[in-house]
C-alpha cells in the first residue's frame, strides 16, 4: 500500500541504512521496524484495553486464584 509519511530524521536514517544493508526498499525496512516495535510492545508493554502491565512469565511458576485471594486478604 502506498502512503506518504513524515518520519523523524533518525527513523528515516535507520530505515535507509537497514534497507541498504538488507537489500530491501526503505518502505519494507520501515514496515519491519514498525512490526518489531509492535511485537516488543506486545511482549513487554501494557494491555491497552485495561492498562494492566503484562509481566513476563517464569517457566514452572504458576499463580493460582487462591494465591491471589490470599495476597489480597493480607492487604
Amino acid at each position: 500500500m502506498r502512503s506518504t509519511l513524515t518520519l523523524d530524521k533518525r527513523v528515516s536514517a535507520i530505515a535507509k541504512a537497514r534497507a541498504r544493508q538488507r537489500g530491501i526498499t526503505t518502505g519494507q525496512a520501515v514496515s519491519e521496524l514498525a512490526l518489531a516495535g509492535l511485537e516488543h510492545e506486545k511482549i513487554e508493554g501494557t494491555n491497552g484495553a485495561n492498562g494492566l502491565v503484562m509481566l513476563p512469565s517464569v517457566k514452572g511458576h504458576i499463580i493460582t486464584n487462591e494465591m491471589v485471594a490470599e495476597a489480597l486478604a493480607d492487604e
